[in-house]
């Protein structure tokens, strides 16, 4: 009998254990009106990612998408009244009225992406000045910490003839500011409908937590940036020692050091110009990169140029979903996940959903809902199976050794 409660117990040890240590869950503050929202996450949700699920207040699962481009599908908008030509300054300008589809409405897509046909002699430098007339009123310049531009700067030099704007409203106009060269003409344009998440204004400024300048051959200026923490970094702010030209600095994410198996250096696509030129009034700043998820990045400037100022902009990954009005929701972390049923994806409109404020996260709590992790037998005794091991080899050396000596064993 006492042998059968021992085998017992040996067997209920030898069974798969629930392990609820790492359970959290985090409240979303409520909205006073239901429809698409998006929930940013911060860097202590950001890094648990891989395991989070969305729930209501009684633990059911809620369907979310993760923010990225492409999220919901483009589409070509038709024009009516597109007019080219100069504007009183002799400055290259447009002016066009949408014609909105069937059954849509303006802002059914965030952002409209409009695709200049341009003809002059590279290299030049445009900033795009966009103005748009809401509710038949007068045309209104469109606000941004950082302006628009276009360029070309010659064969294998790199060029941008497109610009990315809120869709806010039906009529719109373009005029273009030489900064450098001649302003091409606009000879023709396109626009398309579209959600584009990397052109969202950053969740976060952030300045680098240590930078360290070094100097490379041909007197090329290089600065070793490190962030406080890993971080979704989605561009940079810069701002050169005048004068200076427009250019485009190489941003990178170094190798790691002194780490077995660390990740090699990495160069990245980096996108727009930046220039500091005071005797005529324009300055850039803001380059931007796919998201990419770093905690140090390298940057190199060209012979000559000199950096002032510098800050790394980050967008945290976010999660976009349906929600009801003053009803609360709960990010759940750790363990397993819950999946609701169907496809969100598969609805077409992404109406708004950026024109409303963010959700925001509360603290975390314990998760009476959170899906445990199950731990098994192996995995529990896998850290001690080596000191046991260990141990079996000496006693079996000390027994060898028992009968080396030829004493009593």
């Amino acid at each position: 009998m006492k042998q059968a409660w021992i085998l017992a117990f040996l067997l209920l040890g030898c069974g798969p254990r629930e392990d609820r240590d790492g359970l959290v869950r985090r409240p979303v503050a409520p909205k006073s009106d239901s429809g698409w929202v998006r929930l940013p996450l911060d860097a202590e949700a950001q890094r648990r990612a891989g395991s989070l699920w969305l729930g209501d207040a009684e633990g059911h699962p809620v369907p979310f998408l993760r923010e990225r481009d492409g999220l919901w599908e483009s589409r070509s908008l038709d024009l009516d009244r597109l007019l080219l030509g100069q504007d009183a300054a002799g400055e290259p300008t447009a002016e066009f009225l949408i014609r909105i589809p069937a059954t849509w409405r303006i802002r059914d897509r965030e952002h409209l992406r409009i695709e200049l046909d341009l003809a002059g002699q590279a290299p030049w430098v445009c900033r795009a000045e966009v103005q748009r007339r809401l509710e038949g009123g007068a045309f209104l310049g469109l606000p941004r910490e950082s302006p628009l531009h276009v360029h070309d700067l010659g064969p294998g030099a790199g060029a941008s003839r497109a610009l990315v704007v809120p869709w806010d409203a039906q009529h719109f106009r373009i005029t273009l500011h030489p900064a450098l060269g001649k302003a091409p003409t606009i000879r023709s344009l396109r626009v398309v409908a579209s959600t584009e998440a990397t052109e969202m204004e950053p969740d976060q400024i952030v300045a680098p937590a240590d930078a360290k300048r070094e100097f490379g051959a041909g007197g090329i200026e290089r600065w070793l940036l490190k962030l406080p923490g890993e971080e979704r970094v989605v561009g940079v702010d810069l701002i050169l020692h005048p004068p200076a030209a427009p250019l485009q600095p190489m941003l990178s994410i170094p190798a790691e050091e002194k780490k077995e198996g660390g990740r090699p250096a990495r160069i990245l696509p980096v996108q727009g110009l930046v220039w500091n030129l005071p005797a005529l009034e324009s300055r850039a700043t803001r380059l931007a990169v796919a998201p990419t998820l770093t905690d140090r990045l390298a940057l190199a400037l060209p012979a000559g140029a000199r950096l002032q100022d510098v800050k790394i902009l980050v967008r945290r990954e976010a999660l976009i979903f349906p929600a009801e009005a003053g009803r609360p929701y709960y990010l759940h972390l750790g363990g397993g996940t819950k999946t609701a049923p169907g496809d969100l994806g598969a609805l077409p409109p992404s109406r708004l959903v950026y024109a409303r404020d963010p959700l925001k996260l509360g603290a975390a709590e314990a998760d009476p809902q959170g899906v445990p992790r199950l731990i098994t037998f192996s995995q529990r005794t896998r850290p001690w199976l080596p000191w046991a091991a260990a141990l079996a080899a000496a006693a079996l050396a000390w027994y060898a050794w028992r009968l080396f000596k030829g004493g009593e064993v």
